[in-house]
């Protein structure tokens, strides 16, 4: 173990322990550590800057923009009208509306935050023009955006059953063990199930009363001008370019931030938005500039070499058990926490190679095993370290670290009994 892995994790501690304290806000804790992990060499200056022009970061800055832009139009009001009116003013029926339709759109989009951009604007202004508390909706929300993403093979996701075949291929086990093209999605589909069921029914029962930290980008108290018939139109037909820009970005080849950029530009030349009213909804000195902080740290734990060291203890858990569901409980709990506080990708690759080297070490069928790294290595919703969706429920729903650890616990535990049961069920170990 080297001297810059320990100061990593202790930074990382420290850094966990802030966001749990209410008197320094998480931005600063975040862009702290950010800096202590410069000085002290656990993070390139490169690495550390890389947050700021990270495409995530220019999709949250600019679509808070574009929703703001959205938010000073009449269609909000109409939309909440028209939901109210259809659900007879139930919070339930509204709520499993937009849980059926953020699922679908994190098909179509293949990305938890753009899905969750799309949908955020449309939540916020529903719940604050029909009195409802955004806290007891977004997790809900946001938590779908993430658990259920990809799971139907559409788009990027159809190519999900080749990227673990060349794993197989390339750890020596793909002579043997083989995956089709439905088995990523058959694998994950009782995760879908259980989340959409759970957000729907379950969440708001586990969600504060009242948001327990300020709302980033909440106005208060503040008349907005009507905006002309020009502007008006602007203001929704922005929005609506940005959404099917969002949902055609990989077939179109053109990368998410150029659309929300150029409706957060759209908006201020057509005069939406002033220049400072953009400046304020880009929420530049809080969720976006916290998400560069987080950023640093998860680029800190890879580079460090800590995925790695807690992938090899994990190996060496297991052992030469011969219960699949032990095997696949491991597998699934181990990627699940670190992927708490790494980019989900990269605990991905930690793992998938770990999972068939142990499964061959053993003697197993390594398919289960390999499919609950993936699903462990996507529940990501516990921190704001996780993705950058989380930043975004955090910041506009008010919820503090506490808030998001109390609503994790039920789901986390639930996700685990559904996952590992199903899928060392259908896919057996020995």
């Amino acid at each position: 173990m080297n001297v810059q892995f320990t100061i990593c994790i202790i930074i990382f501690i420290l850094m966990i322990l802030g966001y749990m304290q209410s008197k320094v806000s998480k931005t600063v804790v975040a862009l702290t550590a950010m800096v202590a992990l410069v000085l002290t060499g656990c993070l390139s200056e490169e690495a550390a800057l890389s947050g700021f022009s990270n495409s995530n970061t220019i999709v949250m800055a600019t679509m808070f923009i574009v929703s703001e832009g959205l938010s000073r139009t009449q269609a909000v009001h109409k939309i909440s009208s028209m939901v109210n009116k259809i659900s007879n003013g139930s919070f339930t029926k509204i709520l499993m509306g937009y849980v059926v339709i953020t699922m679908l759109l994190s098909q179509i989009a293949g990305s938890s935050s753009a899905a969750f951009a799309i949908m955020f604007p449309i939540v916020c202004a529903m719940c604050d023009n029909m009195g409802f508390c955004r806290s007891k909706m977004l997790f809900a929300v946001g938590m779908v955006s993430i658990n259920t993403c990809a799971i139907l093979p559409i788009g990027g996701s159809a190519a999900t059953f080749s990227q673990y075949n060349g794993f197989l291929e390339s750890y020596g086990a793909a002579a043997q063990y083989r995956l089709g093209f439905w088995d990523p999605m058959i694998a994950r589909l009782p995760n879908l199930i259980a989340i959409c069921l759970y957000s729907a029914f379950l969440a708001p029962k586990f969600s504060p009363e009242l948001p327990n930290v300020d709302i980033s980008g909440k106005q208060k108290g503040k008349e907005q001008q009507v905006l002309d018939p020009f502007r008006e139109f602007m203001g929704y037909g922005t929005f609506i370019f940005v959404i099917i820009g969002l949902l055609l970005s990989d077939t179109l080849g053109v990368p998410s931030w150029i659309f929300t950029l150029i409706g957060a530009l759209l908006l201020c030349a057509t005069k939406v938005l002033s220049a400072k009213d953009a400046y304020a909804a880009a929420s530049l000195g809080g969720i976006v500039m916290m998400y560069v902080g987080v950023l640093a740290m998860g680029n800190a734990l890879t580079a460090t070499g800590a995925g790695e060291a807690v992938g090899n203890a994990v190996a060496k858990l297991v052992g030469n058990t011969k219960n699949g569901y032990v095997i696949g409980l491991v597998f699934f709990i181990a990627p699940f926490i670190l992927t708490q506080f790494m980019n989900n990708r990269a605990v991905s690759t930690i793992f998938a190679p770990i999972s068939i080297l142990t499964c061959n070490a053993i003697g197993c069928d390594p398919i289960g095993p390999l499919m609950l790294t993936l699903c462990g290595s996507l529940a990501s919703f516990m921190t704001p370290m996780a993705t950058a969706t989380v930043n975004m429920v955090m910041g506009l729903a008010g919820y503090s670290q506490k808030d998001l650890i109390k609503m994790s616990i039920l789901p986390s535990i639930i996700l685990i009994i559904v996952n590992v049961l199903w899928i060392m069920t259908i896919y057996p170990a020995f």
